[in-house]
């Protein structure tokens, strides 16, 4: 699917659903979203794991989750957190009534390896210049954010017949809340926007990694000069792009090993490796050993449970 950029002038937010986090938790179990999911900490601790890293959520702590990103949440055990969580779109889909009764119909479809219905995930939140909004912020002003997410919770929970119309302004205002703390920190090229920028990279690469990916695709895709762009992907994730892109691929060829019967080449093929031995290498590097001997360990695993 295209990816179109948004501009501030065009967004248009909707909020699906409000409320308190409460004891909820998924920590042995990834789960995946349909849309984008806020996640605004006043009080205790918890933790949030999204692709090996971990988020520490604190008073101030806002948290986005991402469409179809697997993730995991818990509480402290000595401190559980108070979170307001707010399911929503950037911009308002004419689905949202549809998603709402597939979701309220199968809970647990959250919890399955894949969404069950693909059609309502939501595509992205690129904003002007392949700008991002962070994962994880520490919200500076404590007492605006609490306020403004109270509001959207109470107008949701009172569902007056303006009730999307408050919630949509008060999430714009912690929209405009997050992106001057971001842009004030730093004037030019400020280390929150090398830090979206190297997001933005990964979540191009989770998406085309099926495809071939040079920094020069990368560099005329975002608009960055390449030496750039990769100074800022090696600083932000600490490895290099070839490194991001071989271990994404290796882990979408192990799903691909475990839920189907297809070949080793033809898997090597789907998930980017042109050369079926190179992959071979790669998924041993990464695990320790072969996509035969994967395949033969998840059976015997499934098998045994």
């Amino acid at each position: 699917m295209e990816i179109v950029d948004m501009t501030i002038d065009s967004l248009n937010p909707y909020v699906r659903k409000a409320g308190l986090q409460g004891a909820a938790e998924w920590k042995h179990t990834y789960r995946k979203i349909y849309d984008f999911q806020w996640m605004y900490c006043f009080g205790g601790k918890a933790y949030l794991e999204e692709e090996g890293t971990i988020f520490t959520i604190t008073s101030g702590s806002l948290v986005l989750i991402r469409p179809n990103i697997p993730h995991k949440f818990y509480h402290d055990n000595d401190n559980p957190a108070k979170i307001i969580w707010v399911h929503f779109d950037f911009n308002y889909q004419e689905d949202v009534y549809r998603l709402e009764e597939l979701i309220q119909n199968n809970q647990s479809g959250y919890f399955n390896q894949q969404l069950a219905a693909p059609m309502y995930i939501r595509q992205n939140d690129y904003f002007e210049k392949r700008f991002v909004l962070p994962s994880h912020v520490q919200t500076k002003k404590k007492a605006f954010m609490i306020k403004y997410f109270e509001q959207i919770l109470n107008v949701f929970q009172e569902h007056n017949s303006w009730w999307q119309l408050s919630a949509k302004a008060n999430l714009l205002l912690i929209i405009q809340g997050v992106l001057e703390q971001i842009g004030s920190e730093n004037q030019s090229y400020p280390q929150s926007n090398k830090e979206a920028i190297a997001e933005n990279m990964k979540r191009y690469v989770r998406e085309h990694y099926h495809c071939k990916i040079t920094m020069q695709e990368l560099s005329n895709y975002f608009g960055y000069n390449k030496d750039y762009l990769g100074k800022i992907f090696m600083d932000n994730t600490k490895g290099s792009l070839n490194t991001y892109i071989n271990i994404i691929r290796v882990n979408k060829a192990k799903e691909l090993l475990k839920r189907t019967n297809l070949s080793i080449k033809a898997i090597a093929e789907l998930v980017g490796f042109s050369d079926v031995y190179y992959f071979s290498k790669r998924m041993k590097e990464e695990t320790g050993i072969s996509p035969k001997e994967w395949r033969i360990k998840d059976k015997d695993e499934s098998w045994k449970t």
